[in-house]
């Protein structure tokens, strides 16, 4: 039996960033062509099940339409993901000072955002 419904989910936040943190150790080693593929699959799977997520969005939040819903979960999927997929995010991305300074990228840790209930879904799709 659950007593409190606020301590139980603080354990499950801690839980998630736990996992999460596990993920992003494993994930430090991944190359670029990994990374990029993880990337991709995870734009594909948002933009496939748009119109379930705008259905269940406007179902448990009771706001907006479904149909605007759908767009929106598009567009945070297919044109977030046009606009980032050449973008170099492993390892050396920049040189300064004829190459004697090296921009180096490396995934820094665990981010959490708040998800409005007004644009649950397109806004989850967006910051992945």
């Amino acid at each position: 039996m659950i007593l409190d419904k606020d301590l139980l989910s603080v354990q499950q936040a801690r839980e998630l960033a736990a996992k999460a943190k596990s993920a992003q150790q494993e994930f430090q080693h991944f190359s670029q062509e990994q990374v990029d593929k993880i990337v991709k699959a995870m734009a594909d799977a948002g933009y496939a099940a748009s119109e379930k997520l705008a259905k269940s969005a406007c179902e448990e939040s009771g706001f907006g339409k479904y149909e605007d819903k759908i767009i929106k979960n598009r567009f945070a999927t297919k044109n977030v993901y046009e606009s980032i997929k050449d973008l170099k995010t492993v390892g050396i991305v920049g040189e300064e000072a004829n190459g004697k300074v090296l921009k180096i990228a490396v995934p820094m840790g665990v981010i959490c955002a708040l998800i409005p209930s007004t644009n649950p879904t397109s806004t989850e799709c967006s910051k992945h």
